[in-house]
């Protein structure tokens, strides 16, 4: 099974500035991760670039998944941060590589 992660600074930058807000990305992520959840540094100690790897009950459905990671980064994240979402797929020995969405979503 792949594993996906998603940046932890751009989580943070998708969450309301003021405490008692309504917090859609919270709603979002819950079935998809928690706090115990593991982290990764996909690029090799840039602090800026340290993800929260996806291991909740939502990742057995690949499907969905991938559906967050689009939306994430074709909605959310160029709404509200004004460019996408850094996402990362793990590899099949180990390693870790961004997501890029398509041409097709992008546009």
């Amino acid at each position: 099974m792949t594993r996906y992660a998603v940046n932890i600074c751009d989580l943070t930058e998708l969450m309301p500035k003021h405490s008692g807000a309504f917090n859609p990305v919270t709603l979002l992520m819950q079935d998809f991760m928690d706090e115990h959840s593991p982290r990764t540094e996909p690029q090799g100690g840039r602090w800026d670039a340290v993800g929260v790897v996806l291991d909740g009950p939502a990742t057995r459905d690949e499907g969905r998944v991938e559906a967050l990671v689009e939306l994430l980064q074709t909605v959310m994240g160029p709404r509200k941060m004004g460019r996408r979402v850094r996402c990362y797929r793990e590899g099949p020995r180990g390693g870790w590589s961004e997501i890029r969405p398509s041409k097709k979503e992008a546009s």
